[in-house]
């Protein structure tokens, strides 16, 4: 069996997620958190791009509520109703929206994308997609109006 070769970006994106999952039910520090993840997994945490994952850790683990609530107005369903999983994809995606400018939203939406095929339920893909992509808008309504027009 061969291993799927990540990208670091991709590897602190998971790595994001995995951290801001566990902080929703066991509150630490940043600093914490990548602990616990570095000694949980060591063959990944390696391969991260460490200044990545700790922007996206320590923006979206101090503004979790706050960027979570910013899909309030396009969610179908509550959000405290929403998967741990995905409140965490949703948040390092909005996170990335807004701070990661050099990052093109059509990434930032692929990747949301992928970690819900990785970490999400069914059909989690399908909703996270549809959210992250009006979040896109609503965050960088110039680079979508550009990137469709192309």
């Amino acid at each position: 069996m061969h291993k799927i070769k990540l990208s670091p970006r991709r590897v602190s994106r998971s790595l994001a997620v995995q951290g801001l999952y566990h902080l929703q039910t066991n509150p630490k520090s940043v600093n914490e958190i990548e602990d616990f993840l570095h000694g949980a997994n060591e063959e990944l945490y390696v391969r991260a791009n460490y200044e990545l994952l700790h922007s996206l850790l320590d923006v979206g683990s101090n503004n979790f509520e706050r960027l979570l609530a910013l899909y309030k107005e396009f969610s179908v369903r509550p959000l405290d109703e929403v998967q741990r999983v995905e409140c965490s994809i949703l948040v390092i995606a909005a996170a990335e929206l807004e701070t990661s400018l050099s990052v093109p939203a059509a990434v930032v939406i692929n990747e949301a994308i992928e970690l819900a095929k990785l970490y999400g339920g069914e059909d989690s893909f399908k909703f996270v997609n549809g959210l992250v992509d009006k979040m896109a808008w609503k965050l960088r309504p110039d680079e979508m109006l550009n990137s469709r027009n192309k």
